[in-house]
């Protein structure tokens, strides 16, 4: 106990991955559950530059896992700890004696099951042996089983831990991913002058659906708008189109690429989510984008933003008719996006509602020990 009586704050481990999407909601998380006092962090890359294990000839993502069993590991050696926090499950089943014996909050944009839905889009081989198929399921139900709380970033997520993999709907719950609103500021926005400038923002082009908003482009709006197209694809500039390459996330080039915009397009036809929509809201700029995965929960439809099917043309086509022919309603969808933004998905929130939960799972472990 504290001199005051109090007790000490609870100690909590986070694990977080770092892939793209994954690793900006992890950046922005980070500082304010540091802030908490301790906590523990480590990141989860699955590689460690010149380690032993990646000169070893394994094969397939055998190396990784064993990369990634041996960060967690390091990790949690330096508990005990009142509670787990895991981005995303993937490393949670490595550590399942963890999960089991600590308090543990999983939070994730996908489970396997709905990756495996999207398996063509995402170049994601699905296990031809129904053997190793339902092993590996029975490895990831026994970890969302195990965990305290299943969290997902949508209601997308959600209904999946209860669905494909029996969690107690009482154990789920959605707390969407967060910005650093101070680094995504929204500017001041007025009807642009001279062409207006679209933006695209994807790594993997086709999947984002960068080919069929090109196609569009070429078709029906040459002349009428430009695009810029973020991606690290070797996409050939043209007539209209500016592409960038190398940009990081928060960097200085980005930021002024959707200050720039009139609106964010992202046609994609394979997501979980979309912290790319999430930044472009931020900066104050509608979106158009596909309603697959989780990204309904992020757009208020006519509102903040437009939603398409993937892979309708004609639908893209419409949606950016109606934003390039109405600029103050840009101005004005752009504005109400930001309010969405801060409303919804400021990081501060995010870790606030995140905290919450572990410490409803710290306090009903104690509960139940002193029964």
């Amino acid at each position: 106990m504290s001199e005051k009586g109090q007790a000490p704050p609870p100690r909590v481990c986070f694990l977080a991955e770092r892939q793209v999407g994954i690793g900006s909601a992890a950046g922005a998380l980070e500082p304010y559950v540091r802030a908490h006092a301790n906590v523990t962090w480590l990141d989860v890359t699955y590689r460690k530059d010149g380690g032993f294990i990646e000169r070893l000839p394994f094969p397939g993502r055998v190396g990784g896992t064993l990369r990634g069993y041996l960060q967690t590991g390091a990790a949690l050696r330096r508990g005990p700890f009142d509670a787990l926090f895991f981005l995303t499950h993937n490393p949670a089943v490595l550590r399942q004696s963890a999960v089991r014996r600590t308090p543990t909050l999983l939070w994730t944009d996908v489970t396997p099951a709905l990756l495996d839905e999207q398996a063509d889009q995402y170049a994601h081989t699905v296990d031809k042996s129904t053997l190793a198929r339902s092993l590996k399921h029975a490895l990831v139900r026994r970890t969302f089983r195990s965990a305290a709380f299943c969290v997902g970033w949508s209601e997308w997520a959600r209904r999946s831990f209860i669905k494909d993999y029996g969690v107690r709907e009482d154990c789920t719950a959605v707390v969407a991913p967060g910005l650093d609103l101070a680094r995504w500021s929204m500017p001041e926005r007025r009807v642009e002058v001279g062409l207006p400038r679209l933006l695209f923002v994807g790594g993997d082009f086709q999947r984002k659906g960068g080919d069929l908003l090109l196609a569009v482009f070429r078709e029906h709006f040459r002349g009428r708008c430009e695009l810029d197209l973020v991606t690290r694809d070797p996409v050939p500039e043209e007539a209209g189109v500016r592409v960038h390459r190398g940009l990081t996330a928060n960097s200085d080039a980005l930021l002024a690429l959707y200050q720039a915009a009139r609106a964010f397009v992202l046609p994609t036809r394979g997501d979980c989510y979309s912290i790319a929509s999430l930044e472009a809201m931020a900066r104050g700029l509608p979106v158009i984008v596909t309603n697959v995965g989780g990204i309904a929960d992020i757009v208020e439809t006519n509102v903040t933003g437009l939603l398409v099917e993937a892979n309708d043309g004609s639908a893209l086509r419409t949606a950016l008719d109606a934003l390039l022919t109405k600029p103050e309603r840009c101005v004005e969808m752009g504005r109400l996006g930001r309010r969405r933004i801060e409303q919804h998905f400021d990081a501060s929130k995010t870790a606030h509602a995140l905290m919450a939960l572990l410490g409803e799972m710290i306090a009903r472990k104690r509960l139940n020990e002193q029964m």
